[in-house]
């Protein structure tokens, strides 16, 4: 029997998550047959078989002065993705999230006659809604991660099919509330409060301070509390050595994320992805963020929402407080947070208003339908 030709695939995931969502991708895609992919990858697409030609960390930045800092880097990958299109001449590009980078390189890629698939849509519903428009002219098919915005890009002309959110499949805790109790010599009945500061270094910076301010004097009102902060791969060195003392209110753990957001009695966490995770595993939350004054007045000039947390979008109500800029300080965090955790009605409460997200987000298997739509290109 004649061997079949491998489909040849370009992919670009500029972040971590993008990488793991992509991953899935392509291991399902794999079972429409044989795959020859490339790309700019993270650890997770190059395991699951697909060559790098950059890496995706080149791409992470945080808010609009992290880019200065960054376009050499960026433009050394745009030349090095360009390179690859026209040498390895694939059938179509995997666009994945990112858009600072992928609506660059996205246009340059059709021209040269290459098919394109966007997974996971930039957010224009927050930003510019003109982008829809724009994507209409150099996206064959988007598959969308969020009900409303199938609609959204359709109206504006671009071929977006709603395949669910990734998350649902990725969200598992790495222990159960137990086993990460055991391992980090807590009673059982240790209550737990989790602090996700972000992922990217900038927010570490900005957000911790507050966030261990507040833990600290919630802790300190309340014998068997403790609380958690989720650090993100690499940034550990960048956690005061104080919270690494193995038996402080507050304390640094690495690698158990998922585990802190589903044990925890509440949580306060950095807006981005990590509050859409926090808030499918039940667990009441705050949706905080601050940056420097420069990013924030620009993003007040294009944000085109009132509410910044995934969570409360998603609803398309408040589900979740948000404490942004000057509003995110421990005299407004505490007495939320204390609620919840001194009123098991009102804590009771705020999980039931979660459990709507879980519906609208779809069931299990977004990576597979997103490879269906991809191969139908091919």
């Amino acid at each position: 029997m004649e061997a079949r030709t491998p489909h040849r695939v370009l992919i670009v995931a500029g972040e971590a998550s993008g990488d793991r969502h992509a991953a899935r991708l392509v291991h399902a895609l794999r079972a429409h047959g044989p795959l020859d992919a490339r790309g700019v990858t993270g650890p997770a697409l190059e395991a699951a078989g697909v060559r790098p030609i950059a890496r995706s960390s080149e791409l992470a930045v945080v808010g609009f002065t992290g880019v200065l800092a960054r376009l050499p880097r960026i433009f050394t990958v745009e030349r090095a993705v360009e390179r690859a299109a026209r040498e390895f001449r694939p059938q179509a590009v995997v666009l994945v999230d990112s858009p600072g980078f992928n609506f660059r390189i996205g246009p340059r890629l059709h021209r040269l006659g290459i098919r394109t698939f966007y997974y996971i849509a930039p957010q224009v519903w927050a930003w510019h809604a003109e982008r829809a428009q724009q994507m209409s002219r150099w996206v064959d098919r988007l598959a969308v991660v969020f009900p409303f915005e199938e609609e959204l890009f359709r109206s504006a002309g671009v071929d977006a099919r709603f395949v669910g959110h990734p998350l649902i499949e990725d969200l598992a805790p790495e222990q159960d509330g137990l086993t990460l109790r055991a391992s980090l010599g807590l009673d059982s009945a240790t209550r737990l409060i989790g602090l996700l500061p972000g992922s990217r270094p900038g927010e570490l910076r900005a957000h911790l301070p507050v966030m261990v301010e507040t833990a600290r004097a919630l802790c300190a009102a309340r014998p068997g509390l403790v609380a958690l902060v989720a650090v993100a791969p690499g940034l550990e060195d960048l956690v005061p050595a104080a919270l690494r003392e193995p038996n402080g209110p507050v304390r640094a753990v690495s690698g158990r994320t998922h585990a802190i957001q589903a044990a925890a009695d509440c949580c306060i966490v950095a807006s981005g992805t990590a509050t859409l995770e926090t808030a499918l595993f039940g667990t009441p939350l705050v949706v905080v963020y601050r940056t420097s004054r420069i990013n924030y007045a620009i993003a007040r000039r294009l944000v085109r929402l009132e509410r910044i947390g995934l969570p409360n979008i998603v609803a398309g109500t408040d589900v979740a407080p948000e404490r942004v800029q000057n509003g995110f300080t421990r005299s407004e965090l505490e007495p939320i947070l204390a609620r919840w955790l001194d009123d098991p009605a009102a804590r009771a409460a705020q999980r039931a208003k979660l459990s709507v997200l879980r519906t609208r987000l779809g069931g299990p298997g977004a990576g597979a339908r997103a490879a269906s739509l991809l191969a139908e290109l091919l």
